[in-house]
């Protein structure tokens, strides 16, 4: 027979009848899970039948990397998996567990499997929220991370979720698995859409990653407000769509994050092809900073020299999150000179501190 291990500051008779360890219990095995804590600490705590002390050691070896721990955080979250919240409220004990395997590039997909069907649903004013989304979307990394050839079908179940952090965590999931098969999926669920802007932009920043000749283009359909192609999924519950601006926004920005050259070329043709730029059309400049190319900078920077005025004034706030680099801020400052705009210098002066 199997000798269940007392962690230290439990008792063994409360451990052995079950009992709910004190705070004080708690608190004084918490204070022992430091940076350094051995290895034969982290296991005691990972057996804990308290959801803080689990989480805390699940994080511990998570940062260190602690290899030889990985059978004790497998069973520590088979055991949780069936707590329920007021055993591990918010998931806290749960969600730290996975996030800790998939740290260890862990492959047990029969676990990440009952993650990521796991649902646990807790009272808050006025109904119920399920605390679960976030364990969900772990698993679902820890399923792509696997060799195992099915997990691609798992991944596209959790594309349904309800909730929308699990449904991101599904595309980043996807993402990791066969580039082809990925990119196909991920395309189906922007032209198909979603109820919530955030995950088509996770489903943007995906493709450009997987695909950096094709997604831009892909992409760039949606730098306009209202698309004739773009997301128009309605949630059955809510009866929400996601909003065109916000998409058209979070699709801009992807391009820029990306650093692809092909990106910044359409973010370039969309400005240009604007007849009349208002306050929505300055998220292309935005995503343009972003980029931290030279074709970005050329672009911005002539711009700055050349463009109406407000489009000047956008152009050094935008780029001022790179106040600190002095030969950008010295062509910068070579532009805005040439146009002899004192308005726009002093904007310059404000946001810019060269030697």
């Amino acid at each position: 027979m199997t000798t269940r291990r007392t962690p230290t500051g439990a008792t063994p008779d409360s451990r052995a009848k079950g009992q709910r360890p004190s705070a004080a219990e708690v608190d004084s095995l918490l204070a022992e899970l430091g940076a350094d804590a051995s290895d034969t600490q982290l296991r005691h705590a990972l057996g804990h039948r308290h959801y803080r002390p689990v989480a805390r050691a699940a994080e511990l070896v998570a940062n260190g990397l602690r290899y030889a721990l990985e059978a004790d955080l497998i069973a520590a979250l088979r055991c949780f998996l069936h707590a329920d919240r007021k055993r591990d409220p918010g998931c806290i004990a749960k969600g730290a567990l996975a996030r800790a395997l998939v740290a260890l590039d862990c492959t047990d997909t029969a676990l990440f499997r009952e993650g990521i069907r796991l649902r646990q649903l807790e009272p808050v004013w006025g109904g119920s929220i399920d605390t679960a989304a976030d364990l969900r979307a772990s698993c679902a990394m820890g399923l792509a991370a696997s060799a195992d050839p099915e997990v691609l079908r798992d991944l596209v179940d959790l594309l349904a979720d309800p909730e929308h952090i699990a449904r991101s965590g599904a595309v980043r999931a996807i993402g990791c698995t066969a580039p082809e098969a990925a990119e196909a999926v991920l395309r189906t669920k922007v032209l198909l859409g979603d109820a919530e802007s955030e995950v088509i932009g996770e489903c943007f920043r995906t493709l450009l990653a997987l695909a950096p000749d094709a997604a831009p283009g892909f992409v760039a359909r949606w730098l306009s407000v209202a698309p004739a192609s773009g997301p128009s999924l309605i949630d059955p519950d809510t009866g929400s769509a996601a909003d065109g601006a916000e998409v058209a926004e979070l699709a801009a920005l992807a391009l820029g994050e990306s650093r692809l050259d092909a990106a910044v070329a359409l973010l370039r043709e969309t400005w240009e092809s604007e007849p009349l730029r208002g306050p929505r059309q300055r998220v292309l400049l935005r995503a343009a900073a972003l980029a931290r190319t030279e074709p970005a900078f050329d672009w911005l920077l002539a711009l700055a020299g050349t463009a109406a005025p407000a489009t000047a004034r956008s152009v050094i706030e935008e780029l001022s999150i790179y106040r600190h680099h002095t030969p950008l801020g010295e062509r910068l400052k070579a532009s805005l000179d040439a146009r002899a705009d004192a308005d726009l210098s002093a904007l310059f002066e404000r946001y810019w501190e060269l030697e």
